[in-house]
């Protein structure tokens, strides 16, 4: 996919996700951002669905987005970081997003917070039409990749049938951009690079990939899996994130001849014993059990959670 056209689908997602722009209004077929699926994601089931959107007044489809996101205090399905992943806005991921954004000499003008999916899809773009590949990766696993798929997951089986469509198309989309390219690279016969000794007991928390600055280290999932991949040709051997690992699970060890991104270890992932969407991978939520037990609520996704009365506890 070459960069400004995924900018371009970036920016059509951010538009989607503001509030409907005046081109919603006309069929799914003629949206620009059919098009530029059509291009990008031509096996995506979400094309059919968009294919067969009848046309509807802008005041139909606002209607259908205040049904889903319009209560501030607890909408069906939160459009911040912060509400999706904590169930409340103004929180830690908030300020995260803010710190982003001025790092990029950019700020957000309005009362929105700068957590909402329509300026974190507008940054993505902005990045990626300035060719800036390294803050798009860093903002995707910092950020994006953390909740935007699952909110796309949400959606589609919402039963709605634009937004189902469009929550389909943003699990696609991410799928396809945040998917490992193989690079062959230099020789790395005397190279230093992190290996995973006793992988059982890595719980895939990720401090590795937070203190990495290069982003040698990177966290990759599907629907089905999560994996803590290394992409040799980035890593200088600073040994970072040996430090950063809480249980000491990575030490520096010579490449062995590898020639591309390679896995260091790949945990399936847990589905919601609710919905049946993917949640967190078995590593990590093994860890949590070790350490909290195992509550009824801790085998559901966070919607799920926020749905089942009292707390999810059955």
């Amino acid at each position: 996919m070459l960069k400004a056209d995924r900018a371009a689908l970036y920016a059509a997602l951010a538009e989607v996700f503001a509030e409907p722009p005046e081109w919603m209004s006309r069929a799914g077929r003629e949206w620009p951002l059919f098009e530029l699926a059509a291009n990008f994601l031509p096996g995506s089931p979400a094309l059919l669905g968009l294919s067969t959107l009848p046309a509807e007044t802008r005041s139909a489809r606002q209607a259908r987005y205040e049904n889903l996101f319009g209560n501030a205090g607890r909408p069906r399905f939160w459009l911040h970081e912060s509400g999706f992943l904590n169930g409340r806005i103004l929180g830690d991921e908030t300020f995260a997003v803010a710190r982003f954004y001025r790092e990029a000499k950019l700020e957000v003008n309005g009362a929105e917070l700068p957590d909402h999916a329509s300026f974190e899809l507008t940054f993505l773009a902005y990045v990626t039409e300035h060719g800036d590949m390294q803050t798009e990766q860093r903002f995707l696993n910092d950020h994006a990749l953390r909740w935007l798929p699952a909110l796309g997951r949400s959606l589609s089986s919402c039963g709605d049938p634009l937004y189902a469509t469009l929550g389909q198309l943003l699990v696609d989309f991410f799928e396809k951009v945040s998917a490992p390219t193989v690079r062959e690279v230099a020789d790395h016969s005397e190279s230093q690079v992190p290996s995973l000794v006793a992988s059982q007991s890595c719980t895939l928390c990720g401090f590795c990939v937070q203190r990495c600055s290069k982003d040698a280290l990177f966290i990759y999932e599907t629907g089905t899996h999560t994996s803590l991949m290394l992409a040799p040709e980035k890593c200088n051997g600073c040994g970072k994130c040996i430090q950063a690992c809480p249980n000491g699970l990575l030490r520096l060890a010579t490449a062995s001849g590898h020639q591309q991104i390679y896995t260091l270890l790949e945990s399936e992932r847990v589905v919601c014993s609710a919905c049946g969407a993917p949640t967190v991978s078995r590593a990590e939520f093994n860890y949590m059990i070790q350490k909290i037990g195992h509550p009824a609520w801790l085998d559901m996704c966070l919607a799920c959670r926020v749905s089942t009365p009292h707390g999810g506890v059955r």
